[in-house]
């Protein structure tokens, strides 16, 4: 049994839980019994759904406040400087009679410079572009140089990228816990469990229920991230559920 049910699990188990309603009571069921499921499904999509707003939410905006604080950065103030010195380097070999490269400066980049970002993460990806299409064409005049240098701040800025995303996923696990959506999440999850539950009584099914509640059904393992059990009261099936 998982006792602890993080952010990414509300999702995992969310759609897992709804989709297993929808499947155990079909057609063959009584009318009452599919009905009244089917709105249990519903309003625990619907937390779901608001959980992975909310979430989404969350990123972007740690995102956007990570690219604008990065962009002062030396690594991105000096990956932004390389990329475009490659670009006129690109540009200026384009219009040379004397050396005459036939390539495409858009398969460089194809948002030009103007569309990259301020972040890390958005430099480091439009420097491997660069680098892709830098390794498939041979013709680039200085080609050797550019792929080591473009190299060297691909993996600086990725640094910054990994220790950003550390910080992110920290923020965005205090964040869900402590949040309505999350706490919203947890009451429809554990309800529907607990409704799950006396229906499969009354239909003398009782032994599908923990098969049919993810939490129940997930290894055991913590994790270190792990908290203390938030899953509450939701009925883990006892005696009853393994006969």
């Amino acid at each position: 049994m998982d006792s602890y049910i993080d952010h990414h699990e509300t999702q995992v188990y969310g759609d897992r839980f709804s989709g297993t309603l929808r499947r155990m009571f079909g057609a063959d069921a009584p009318r009452e019994v599919f009905t009244f499921v089917l709105w249990c499904a519903e309003r625990l999509d619907e937390a779901t759904k608001q959980m992975r707003d909310a979430m989404s939410d969350r990123r972007n905006a740690t995102s956007q406040a990570a690219a604008a604080a990065q962009e002062k950065l030396p690594v991105c103030r000096a990956g932004r400087a390389e990329l475009k010195a490659f670009l006129l380097h690109l540009v200026a070999k384009k219009a040379d009679q004397a050396e005459a490269w036939s390539g495409d400066v858009s398969l460089f980049f194809p948002v030009g410079l103007s569309g990259v970002g301020a972040g890390a993460r958005s430099l480091r990806d439009a420097t491997r572009t660069a680098m892709r299409a830098l390794a498939s064409d041979t013709t680039v005049p200085e080609r050797a140089t550019w792929l080591r240098r473009l190299t060297t701040h691909a993996t600086r800025l990725h640094a910054v990228v990994e220790r950003v995303d550390g910080t992110g996923h920290a923020q965005n696990t205090a964040f869900s816990e402590q949040s309505l959506e999350k706490r919203n999440w947890l009451r429809a999850y554990r309800g529907v469990a607990m409704v799950l539950q006396g229906v499969l009584l009354l239909l003398g099914r009782e032994h599908e229920y923990v098969g049919a509640v993810p939490h129940l059904a997930a290894p055991g393992t913590r994790r270190p991230a792990d908290g203390p059990s938030n899953v509450g009261d939701v009925p883990t099936g006892g005696t009853t559920a393994a006969a």
